[in-house]
C-alpha cells in the first residue's frame, strides 16, 4: 500500500543515503523492490551490506542505485554465500571486499556453482595464476571477472540470486540494472610502465607514462571470451604458455577487452605498422601487456611519430619497440621531450645523432633526469674528469653508461681501477672518452677475475687489454683456456654476481621516485 512505500522511500532516504531523483528512478527501473517486505528483506540487507561486507555508508547508496534487485536478496541463501566464495575460494582479501562490491555490486547476486567457481578455477588452471593473484584480479577489474567467461549464455550466466518470500522464487535470475547492459572499459590511470584499463585498486604509475590508457574500442562489445583470447595470445600472438600468467598478474584488465575490437587490432596495428617483428610480439606483450590496452590514436600513434622525429628510421622502430616495450607508454609531453631536451641541450649530444641514441640505448628514456641521468654526469664530470665538451659524445658512443648505478656499480668499480690496478686518473679520462664501455663491464665477473689472474702470473696488461677481449680469447691466452673459467673465480674467491646493475635492471625505485618529480 502506500503507507509501505512511503516507508520504503523514507528507508532508502535516510538508511541508504538515496535522494528522491534517484529513489524514484531505482523503483521505476525495478518494481519488485515496491513489493519487498521492509524488516525481512530490505533492512537486512542494507545491515549486511554496511556489517558483513563492510561497505562505507557514503558508498552504500551508489552500490543500492547500481543494484536494487540486491535489496529483496535472502542474505542467509544468497549474499552471505556470495560473500564467502569471494573470500575463500576467490581469495579477495577481506579487507577489500567493500571496495569490490562498491564497484561491481553484481557480484553479489552470483551463484559460485553457476559460473563464478568455474572462472577461478579457468583463471588459475588454464591461465596459471596463483590463487592469491586469481582474487588480484576479481580486485582490479570486478566487472570483468562477472563475465570473464563469456559464454553463450551471455550475462544472464551464473546470475541467479534468490529472494525472499512471494517477491519471486527462489533461483529466478534477478532483472539488471542498464548499467550491467555491457560491460565496457573504462579509463584508468597509468602504472609505471604499466598503465591499468580500468576497475579499481591501481597500480604503481610507471615512470613518464601518462593517463591516455583507453582501449581503442571503449564502449563498444563485451568482453571476448577468456579462451578464445588465451588461444589467440597462445597460438597467434605466440605468448609462452609458461608466461601467460604474467600478463594477466601484470594487467587483470585485460579480461574487460574485446579480442575483436582491442585485442586483435592492437596486436595487427604493432605488427603492420609499428613494425615489431611477428616472431617478437608475443614476447613484447608479454613484457608490456599494457601495450594492448593504449589508444591507438591518442597514444601509440603519436609516440611512434615522435620517435621518427628523433631520426630513427621508420624500419627499425619496430626493433627499437620489440627491445624495450615500455617507449610506448612514456608521456611524449611529459616525459620524452624533456629528457630528449635535457640529452641535446645539457649533456651536448648532436641533435641529428639523438635518433642513434635512443636506438642503441631506448631505456635511456625511462630513466628520472633528476634522479638518474643528471648525477650520473655529474659524476663523469667530477669523480672520472671527463669534460663537459666530451660527456656528449661519451654518451653518443655508449648512452648505456648513464643507466649505471653510481653508488652500486661506478663508484665502486672506479675505485677498484683505481686503487687495485693503479689506473692514473688522466690515463682513466682518456680512456674511458675513446672507449666508454670499459666502465659498464663487471666488477665482479670480470675485471676482477682478470686482473687477479695476470696479478698472479707477473703480468700486467693495459684496462682495455685487460677488458675488451671474449672470454674465450682472454683466457685460452693468459689462463688455462676456457673450460678452467668456473674454477679460476673460485680459486680468486670471485662471486658471480654482477656488482650493481642498470637503473632499469636493479633500480626500478629511482626511475619511478624520478616519475613523481617530473623526470
Amino acid at each position: 500500500g502506500e503507507e509501505a512505500v512511503t516507508a520504503l522511500c523514507r528507508t532508502l532516504r535516510e538508511e541508504a543515503g538515496l535522494g528522491n531523483d534517484k529513489i524514484a528512478s531505482i523503483l521505476h527501473a525495478y518494481t519488485p523492490l515496491l513489493h519487498a517486505d521492509l524488516n525481512l528483506e530490505v533492512r537486512p540487507v542494507l545491515g549486511f551490506l554496511l556489517g558483513e561486507a563492510r561497505v562505507e555508508r557514503e558508498a552504500l547508496a551508489s552500490v543500492v542505485a547500481a543494484q536494487p534487485s540486491i535489496l529483496t536478496l535472502d542474505v542467509e541463501a544468497s549474499l552471505k554465500p556470495a560473500m564467502t566464495f569471494l573470500v575463500k575460494e576467490a581469495r579477495v582479501p577481506a579487507g577489500k571486499v567493500d571496495k569490490v562490491l562498491q564497484q561491481c555490486p553484481r557480484l553479489l547476486l552470483l551463484r559460485p556453482e553457476e559460473g563464478p567457481r568455474a572462472v577461478v578455477e579457468f583463471l588459475a588452471g588454464d591461465v596459471g595464476l596463483s590463487r592469491d593473484n586469481v582474487g588480484k584480479a576479481v580486485y582490479e577489474l570486478p566487472a570483468g571477472f562477472n563475465d570473464v567467461r563469456g559464454d553463450a549464455a551471455g550475462e544472464d550466466a551464473g546470475v541467479a540470486g534468490e529472494r525472499r518470500g512471494a517477491g519471486g522464487a527462489a533461483g529466478a535470475r534477478s532483472p539488471s540494472t542498464p548499467e550491467d547492459a555491457e560491460l565496457q572499459p573504462q579509463q584508468q590511470p597509468a602504472a609505471d610502465g604499466a598503465v591499468p584499463v580500468g576497475g579499481g585498486g591501481g597500480a604503481a604509475r610507471e615512470a613518464g607514462q601518462d593517463d591516455r590508457v583507453v582501449p581503442a574500442a571503449a564502449g563498444a562489445q563485451r568482453p571476448a571470451q577468456p579462451p578464445a583470447m588465451v588461444r589467440y595470445l597462445l597460438d597467434e600472438v605466440g605468448v609462452e604458455p609458461a608466461r601467460l600468467h604474467k600478463m594477466f598478474c601484470t594487467l587483470p584488465q585485460l579480461f574487460g577487452l574485446s579480442l575483436q575490437n582491442n585485442i586483435r587490432p592492437h596486436v595487427e596495428y604493432l605488427v603492420t605498422e609499428v613494425g615489431i617483428p611477428r616472431d617478437r610480439i608475443g614476447k613484447a606483450v608479454v613484457t608490456f601487456p599494457h601495450l594492448l590496452a593504449y589508444n591507438r590514436d591518442d597514444k601509440l600513434k603519436p609516440t611512434v611519430h615522435f620517435l621518427l622525429t628523433l631520426g630513427v628510421p621508420k624500419d627499425r622502430i619496430g626493433k627499437l619497440v620489440a627491445t624495450h616495450p615500455q617507449i610506448l607508454g612514456y608521456s611524449v609531453d611529459e616525459k620524452l621531450v624533456p629528457t630528449v631536451r635535457y640529452l641535446v641541450e645539457d649533456v651536448g649530444v648532436e641533435a641529428h645523432r639523438i635518433g642513434e641514441v635512443v636506438e642503441r640505448c631506448p631505456k635511456l628514456l625511462g630513466c628520472s633526469v633528476d634522479n638518474n641521468l643528471r648525477p650520473t654526469v655529474q659524476f663523469l664530470l667530477d669523480e672520472v674528469g671527463i669534460h663537459p665538451t666530451q660527456i656528449g659524445q661519451v654518451v653518443t658512443k655508449y648512452p648505456s653508461l648513464l643507466g649505471l648505478s653510481i653508488d652500486n656499480n661506478l663508484r665502486p668499480k672506479l675505485a677498484y681501477l683505481r686503487e687495485e690496478v693503479h689506473v692514473e686518473h688522466d690515463a682513466m679520462r682518456k680512456l674511458l672518452v675513446t672507449c666508454p664501455q670499459l666502465l659498464a663491464y663487471s666488477l665482479e665477473n670480470r675485471i676482477k677475475p682478470r686482473h687477479r689472474l695476470l696479478l698472479g702470473k707477473g703480468l700486467k696488461l693495459g684496462l682495455h687489454s685487460m677488458l675488451a677481449p671474449t672470454d674465450i680469447a682472454f683466457y685460452q691466452r693468459y689462463g688455462d683456456g676456457l673450460g678452467r673459467v668456473p674454477a679460476v673465480k673460485a680459486a680468486l674467491n670471485v662471486g658471480d654476481a654482477a656488482s650493481g646493475r642498470y637503473y632499469w635492471d636493479g633500480g626500478a625505485e629511482e626511475i619511478s621516485r624520478g616519475v613523481v618529480d617530473g623526470g
